[in-house]
């Protein structure tokens, strides 16, 4: 929008040549406080400006002046003051309503900067100013619009604006986008190949037809655009980007392919690498993954998913207090399910470094916001009854058992059990346990456990038997 304003500056200098004159000593003051301006001694411009209003509250020069001037100061309430003082003034004049839009703008009142815009564009038109002239306002219109997510009538807008700047590739490229947003897919696939035909290698125009063909049930047809894009394409960032979009159409070793080209072309685009790192994760590749999230996190370090994508690989290869350090930083800075995985991988990450009391605080957040996650109760449960509150381990074991059952989770719920004296309990789900996986030594030797607390002292020393044959070195001091 600074641009914007410089434009209006070039009017303003018109502006002033055609006002009125005023008395000989404001009219000194007045030229002192221009040139006050002009050098950017903007606090004596103010004064300057205020002391002319004072003594002749009409000025239009000076209330334009001083607005440049609290504009320039950062002094946005006071410059929209001014600004809406000029329309009052002269309501027929187009900088004061383009300014006004301006600063509503940089206010965020995208509503009002949009019907400052407009009427800037109205009062424009009536006085037969120049396409140049207007260029900037139509397009302060159509962004104000869009930023309230008014975008057919943005659309609209953009299109009235052509009418007069035939051509323009900048709002060419707002109407696409706007019909885009819109959901008017169809009305904006002309559009975007006229923005084509002046710019083959346009790379938002190639994306968003490439995602209209998609939406239309054609991969083909879109993969094809993109390689076109990709020909006539000679910027290595360019050719990035658009093998970036071409990732998304594809799977396995060519979306790895391109993901590689893109992230050699332009290592500076964080998204390749890190989508490079998604895909070698699904292809069980962690250490790979490992080196494109570094690579991303080089270039992207406040990125939540790229935080999390690090915590991610450190836990697939087994590096807890580095997987705990960025779920940390990925929780915090993260919301929704991306925040909830990080939790999730942060308490695991606790468990795994014996800080059984954070990991429970931690993970009991996870199954709050997500009562589905299996693994998160699981480790819940093993948490808490390494702190000794079996009560508590029986009941997030069980959960987890009934969500995903398994082997080593019927394993530890029976060891729950039979710690908070659930000895019949503890039994029946320690037998099912061995039964789904005979080769568990340390259910053996719990079922032995519980089998000699019911008196079952000749099936216990069996149970500790087959725990001993297994390598279990306590169940064989057990048998002596």
């Amino acid at each position: 929008m600074k641009q914007l304003f410089c434009a209006a500056l070039l009017i303003l200098s018109l502006g002033w040549a055609q006002q009125s004159q005023p008395a000989p000593a404001v009219q000194q003051t007045l030229q002192q406080a221009q040139a006050a301006l002009e050098a950017g001694r903007l606090n004596e411009a103010v004064q300057g400006f205020e002391a002319v209003i004072a003594r002749d509250f009409s000025n239009y020069s000076a209330h334009f002046g001083l607005g440049l001037a609290l504009y320039r100061l950062g002094d946005l309430r006071g410059a929209a003051f001014e600004f809406t003082q000029l329309t009052a003034l002269d309501p027929n004049r187009f900088e004061g309503w383009f300014n006004l839009g301006v600063v509503r703008d940089r206010q965020g009142q995208a509503a009002e900067a949009a019907q400052a815009f407009a009427r800037a564009v109205e009062v424009g038109e009536k006085a037969s100013l120049s396409a140049a002239d207007l260029k900037s306002a139509y397009i302060g219109q159509v962004k104000a619009l869009r930023t309230q997510g008014q975008h057919e009538a943005a659309a609209a807008a953009a299109r009235k604006g052509l009418e007069k700047v035939s051509g323009d590739a900048e709002l060419t490229s707002l109407l696409a986008d706007s019909l885009v947003r819109a959901n008017k897919p169809l009305e904006a696939l002309p559009v975007l190949y006229q923005i084509l035909g002046n710019d083959p290698a346009n790379v938002q125009a190639i994306s968003q037809i490439a995602d209209i063909y998609v939406a239309q049930g054609l991969p083909l047809r879109a993969l094809r655009e993109i390689d076109r894009g990709l020909e006539a394409a000679k910027d290595n960032s360019a050719r990035a980007q658009l093998l970036l979009k071409k990732s998304t159409l594809q799977q396995g070793r060519e979306q790895q392919a391109s993901l590689q080209e893109a992230a050699r072309l332009d290592p500076k685009l964080w998204a390749a690498h890190y989508n490079l790192g998604v895909a070698r994760l699904r292809d069980g590749n962690a250490r790979g993954a490992l080196e494109s999230f570094q690579n991303a996190y080089a270039q992207n370090p406040d990125e939540p998913k790229v935080l999390l994508g690090l915590a991610t690989a450190y836990d697939r290869l087994g590096q807890a207090a580095e997987s705990g350090r960025f779920a940390a930083m990925a929780a915090k800075a993260s919301q929704g399910a991306d925040r909830v995985d990080a939790l999730f991988l942060q308490g695991k990450s606790s468990y795994a470094l014996r800080r059984y009391a954070e990991a429970v605080e931690t993970l009991s957040q996870v199954t709050q916001q997500k009562a589905d996650n299996a693994e998160a109760w699981f480790f819940l449960g093993v948490s808490q009854f390494n702190l000794k509150d079996y009560a508590a381990a029986v009941e997030s074991l069980e959960k987890a058992q009934a969500l995903a059952p398994s082997a080593s989770t019927a394993a530890n719920l029976g060891a729950a059990l039979y710690s908070a004296g659930k000895y019949s309990d503890a039994e029946r789900v320690l037998s099912q346990a061995v039964a789904l996986d005979g080769r568990n030594s340390v259910a053996w030797y719990n079922l032995g456990l519980t089998l000699r607390s019911l008196g079952r002292v000749a099936e216990a020393r069996r149970a500790w038997q087959r725990s001993a044959d297994l390598g279990y070195a306590p169940a064989r001091d057990l048998l002596r």
